[in-house]
C-alpha cells in the first residue's frame, strides 16, 4: 500500500499541478555566457509547465491537463532529446510527463519516469527541484516494484524535508517499502512513527493507513493478537470517521495489486474472532477472509511472480478456511436447537 502524494504533500491530499520548482529561477548573463543554449532551453521548460498547468486539476492526479495536451508535451520533449539534455530542468519536465501519462494501461511509462529522473538527480543532486524529484522518483520506483530505488529515493525526501508535518507521506511509505524488503522490525517502527505524526496532522487519513500498515506489518511477524487489535481499531475508525473503502480510493495504490487481499483478509480475520461474534456473524467474515487470502494466492503463483509472503499466505489461507468450516458447524447446531416459546421462556 502506498499513498498517491508527491512533493511532500499532505496525505490523499490533491496532488499539485505541475509548476516551476523553488529556486526555478531564468539563466544569468553569465549563464548565458557560458553556455548560450541555456535561455531556449529555460523558455521551452517554461513553455512546458504552461502548458501543464492550463487546465483545471482533476480530483486526483498529477495534472488536470488534457490527454492531447501531456502527448504534445512529451512529444515536444523527445524531440528535444530531454532525457539527454545537459538543462537538467528539461529531464525533470519529462519525468513528470512520463508520470502524467502513467496508469495501468501505460505502465511503461512508470520505468521511463524512473530512468529519466534518476539521471537528472544523478547529474544535479542539489538543484532546486531535487527534493521534489525524489519524491516523484519514488512513486515511479514503486510503481515498477523496485524497492531499493524507492527506499533510497523516499530516504533522501525525509533527509530534505524539514517540516515534520511535510514528513507523513514519505514516512508511511518508507515503512511499506521496508516491509516489501521483508524488514518487519524496520517497518513496524516507521509505522509507528508515521502514527506520531499523524497525531499532529490534520490529515485524516495518515493515521488510519499507517494503522493498516502496521496490523499487516505485525500480522506477518505472527503476533496475531497485536495484529487482530490493530486492525478492529482502524475498522472503528474508518466507520466514525467516514472513510470506510479508504484502501479502494484514489489516493492509495497497492504493488503488487494483489497485495490488497492481505489487507482485506486481516481486517475480516480480526471481525470473525472479536469477543462476542455470533457463529453466523463469523463465519461471514471468515469467508471474506477465506476468499481474499485465497486470492492473494492465485496472485502469487502466477508464473513469473516471486512473493516473499506467499507460504505464510497459505498458512493464513488454510486457518481462515478451517475456521470458516467450524463457524457453519456452530452455526447449523444453534439453528437446529428448539426455540423456546414466550410461556416457556425464562425471562
Amino acid at each position: 500500500m502506498k499513498s498517491r502524494s508527491v512533493f511532500v504533500a499532505p496525505l490523499l491530499g490533491l496532488l499539485l499541478l505541475a509548476r516551476p520548482a523553488s529556486g526555478d529561477t531564468p539563466p544569468s548573463v553569465w549563464d548565458r555566457a557560458r553556455d548560450p543554449a541555456t535561455a531556449d532551453t529555460y523558455r521551452v521548460h517554461l513553455e512546458v509547465q504552461r502548458r501543464l498547468a492550463q487546465s483545471p486539476p482533476r480530483d486526483f492526479g498529477f495534472s488536470g491537463a488534457q490527454e492531447s495536451q501531456k502527448d504534445t508535451v512529451r512529444a515536444m520533449l523527445e524531440r528535444l532529446h530531454a532525457d539527454k539534455s545537459p538543462d537538467v530542468r528539461l529531464r525533470f519536465d519529462l519525468g513528470l510527463v512520463y508520470l502524467m501519462l502513467s496508469n495501468s494501461q501505460a505502465p511503461i511509462y512508470y520505468k521511463r519516469a524512473a530512468e529519466v529522473i534518476g539521471s537528472a538527480l544523478a547529474l544535479d543532486p542539489e538543484h532546486p527541484a531535487a527534493e521534489e524529484g525524489w519524491s516523484r522518483l519514488a512513486e515511479a520506483c514503486g510503481h515498477i516494484g523496485d524497492h531499493d530505488c524507492e527506499r533510497r529515493a523516499y530516504g533522501e525526501v525525509l533527509r530534505l524535508t524539514t517540516e515534520e508535518g511535510d514528513r507523513g507521506t514519505s514516512t508511511l511509505n518508507l515503512a511499506e517499502t521496508e516491509m516489501h524488503l521483508g524488514n518487519l522490525r524496520e517497518a513496524i517502527e516507521g509505522y509507528r512513527e508515521a502514527l506520531r505524526i499523524a497525531s499532529r496532522s490534520p490529515s485524516r487519513t495518515l493515521a488510519p493507513l499507517a494503522m493498516w500498515g502496521l496490523a499487516v506489518a505485525i500480522d506477518r511477524s505472527g503476533d496475531r493478537i497485536e495484529a487482530d487489535r490493530q486492525a478492529l481499531l482502524v475498522l472503528e475508525m474508518q466507520t466514525s470517521s467516514g472513510l470506510n473503502g479508504l484502501l479502494r480510493s484514489s489516493g492509495v495504490f497497492f504493488y503488487p495489486d494483489y497485495e490488497l487481499g492481505w489487507y482485506d483478509g486481516v481486517g475480516a480475520a480480526a471481525l470473525a474472532r472479536k469477543p462476542g461474534v455470533l457463529p453466523i456473524e463469523a463465519a461471514r467474515h471468515w469467508k471474506v477472509a477465506e476468499d481474499a487470502f485465497a486470492g492473494y494466492v492465485r496472485a502469487a503463483t502466477r508464473p513469473g511472480v516471486t512473493d516473499r509472503w506467499l507460504e505464510l499466505a497459505k498458512v493464513r489461507l488454510a486457518t481462515a478456511k478451517a475456521e470458516r468450516e467450524k463457524a457453519e458447524k456452530k452455526r447449523g447446531k444453534v439453528a437446529a436447537q428448539p426455540q423456546l416459546d414466550d410461556e416457556e421462556s425464562p425471562l
